[in-house]
């Protein structure tokens, strides 16, 4: 259209196409099927783990069994312990199942102050668990890829879908803690100078160092707020559980 001697032009902003959600698939476990140790606890919780040099360990509450991200392992005589990623729980500590090589009893450790007795399964009840369970992998399809707080306790949060589930798929958080909202996407900028995230609200400007955020810039209009950038390993438990974003992740510490 044209007023007053001027062309008028109508820029439509179209959101990006929402990808669907990846779900977790099923995971083989024949070639180490005759070597799992079969666990409960009080709470309902089932523990299927293969100890020794190549780990693995699912856990469940029900027919569904997710595999847990291995972070470690250890061995003492008799003894294991097998490490994996818990993002609620603090200090950078991870979630264990362990079998004491002193009394030969089992237990999950969540950090050092989250302590709960597994009992052990055995003979036609640990084949009966194992043949009728489905084994998946991880239900902890998204990790953090950058977080931000501005001077008036806001906070902008970005996660990413894990490699194996096809990596980006970004989404952006804006808000309170307990209160944030997931602001469409209409184009995302990447490269050498950083990464930008346009949505209908503003932009969120990150300068990468070495693949991590070095600066983070909130743009809406003509205001510009500079953000304070957020460590997502350190304050992983305040993302995972204080943010409102993340429910069901079926790791064996969901319950912090």
């Amino acid at each position: 259209m044209r007023a007053s001697g001027w062309w008028v032009v109508a820029v439509l902003v179209v959101p990006l196409a929402a990808q669907a959600e990846p779900k977790p698939t099923p995971v083989d476990i024949k070639a180490y099927r005759d070597k799992l140790v079969v666990l409960t606890d009080a709470a309902g919780g089932i523990y299927v783990v293969k100890p020794g040099e190549d780990p693995h360990l699912f856990f469940g509450t029900g027919k569904q069994l997710y595999e847990q991200s291995i972070t470690g392992r250890s061995a003492n005589g008799d003894g294991w312990s097998v490490d994996v990623y818990a993002p609620r729980v603090g200090n950078f500590q991870p979630g264990s199942v362990m079998r004491s090589p002193d009394d030969a009893t089992y237990s999950k450790f969540c950090g050092n102050d989250h302590k709960t007795g597994l009992s052990l399964v055995t003979g036609e009840k640990a084949r009966a668990i194992v043949d009728k369970s489905q084994f998946l992998s991880t239900a902890v399809l998204r990790l953090p890829h950058a977080f931000f707080r501005d001077d008036a306790g806001t906070y902008y949060y970005v996660d990413a879908l894990r490699e194996q589930y096809g990596g980006k798929g970004y989404r952006v958080f804006v808000g309170k803690k307990g209160a944030m909202k997931q602001l469409p996407l209409s184009d995302i900028a990447n490269d050498s100078a950083g990464e930008v995230f346009s949505t209908k609200t503003g932009d969120l400007r990150l300068v990468m160092n070495d693949g991590q955020p070095k600066s983070g810039l909130w743009i809406k209009g003509e205001k510009k707020k500079d953000l304070v950038v957020l460590d997502t390993d350190r304050d992983s438990p305040m993302i995972f559980k204080e943010l409102g974003i993340y429910g069901f992740l079926g790791t064996i510490c969901d319950d912090l």
